[in-house]
């Protein structure tokens, strides 16, 4: 009798509830597995998304009848090649702009310790100064376990670094030169009469992360080429590195970009003006502008239907879970979910979407 009395709004509450715990804690330690795993599963995903924007470079190279296994090979060697030649040109850039920044920095030290010994406040030039060479030398003989410590950790990290590097590589290879046929043997895992069902969300699922990952290099670039011009003009230092930063930082959508370009914003006022300062904000604010009512809906979002809130949030928890490759990666993982969840509520896809795979895998299906 007590339990015909509980109205029925508040058994369904009831019955959400404890399904979104339930929900929210395999989510949260399908996440802690990801982070544990992360030299494995970073290098994963990292290759997935390349091989989403490569695959068209692929499908070019084999229409000029290269073989599958060659073009590969070939088009992750091109893309290394532009990324080391970026790299090398960064890393010349930054060493030559260095020692403006470098020289505008300890400007700015020493204007705000004059400052603090003449203005207002009137502090001891000694308290100001700080550590001299010779405390400076006590310090580190005294925290020798420390300093070892941290070489190893370092060496710990280069090896690591090394290690997922080598890894993405050989799995970009293998899913651009093999993805088909992964696939299939996925699918093969499913009873044979969902077997369609599962091939058709598959590659709406696909199809949605390669108009992300696409999408956003091209939002990306956006970013990077308009702050690199816009610091050149106003004679900034380390432009190249700025501007790859900058370029980085748009794959964390809403607020990548912001992110970076506010550190150029203060690079530039520290080694220029505040005038060009104010410039490149003026560039940065229009840039975001640019890309939240232009490219975002046009280049992004008819790919992506996820409301900037959920994007938000997926930002948050992806961060929280995973740290910088969480939020990366977080975005592009829900969206694949929603597309999939649509594919299996009967929505339609997005305009042009097809399921099959392109005529150059025609034979690898048969």
């Amino acid at each position: 009798m007590a339990e015909e009395r509980v109205p029925q709004l508040l058994k369904d509450a009831a019955g959400w509830s404890w399904r979104i715990l339930v929900l929210g804690f395999l989510l949260m330690q399908v996440g802690l597995l990801y982070k544990r795993l992360e030299l494995a599963t970073v290098p994963l995903s990292v290759a997935l998304l390349l091989t989403a924007l490569l695959r068209p470079v692929q499908v070019r190279l084999e229409r000029w009848r290269m073989p599958r296994s060659f073009a590969a090979v070939v088009t992750v060697l091109l893309s290394l090649v532009v990324i080391g030649g970026v790299a090398a040109f960064v890393v010349n850039r930054a060493s030559a702009g260095y020692d403006q920044l470098a020289s505008s920095v300890d400007q700015i030290v020493s204007d705000t310790k004059d400052w603090l010994v003449t203005g207002p406040l009137h502090l001891q030039r000694s308290s100001v100064n700080g550590f001299d060479v010779g405390s400076i030398k006590d310090l580190l003989n005294g925290r020798q376990g420390e300093v070892v410590s941290g070489v190893v950790d370092a060496g710990k990290t280069a090896f690591e670094t090394v290690t997922a590097v080598v890894l993405t590589i050989f799995l970009t290879v293998f899913l651009l030169y093999d993805g088909p046929q992964v696939w299939r043997w996925l699918t093969a895992l499913f009873p044979e009469q969902h077997r369609p069902t599962v091939d058709h969300v598959g590659d709406r699922m696909w199809g949605t992360v390669s108009g992300y990952v696409t999408g956003t290099f091209l939002v990306a670039t956006f970013h990077g080429v308009a702050i690199g011009v816009t610091l050149a003009v106003v004679g900034a230092p380390l432009v190249a590195p700025l501007a790859v930063l900058v370029f980085i930082g748009a794959f964390i959508p809403l607020i990548g970009a912001i992110v970076f370009g506010g550190l150029a914003v203060l690079v530039t006022l520290v080694t220029d003006s505040p005038g060009a300062a104010l410039a490149v904000l003026v560039v940065l604010v229009v840039m975001n502008q640019v890309e939240s009512h232009v490219l975002q809906p046009f280049v992004v979002g008819r790919h992506v239907s996820l409301h900037p809130m959920g994007i938000a949030l997926t930002l948050a928890v992806g961060a929280l879970l995973g740290g910088l490759p969480g939020a990366i990666f977080a975005v592009p993982l829900v969206a694949a979910v929603n597309a999939a969840v649509a594919t299996l509520r009967g929505v339609p896809g997005p305009p042009g979407f097809t399921p099959a795979e392109p005529a150059e895998d025609e034979e690898a299906r048969a």
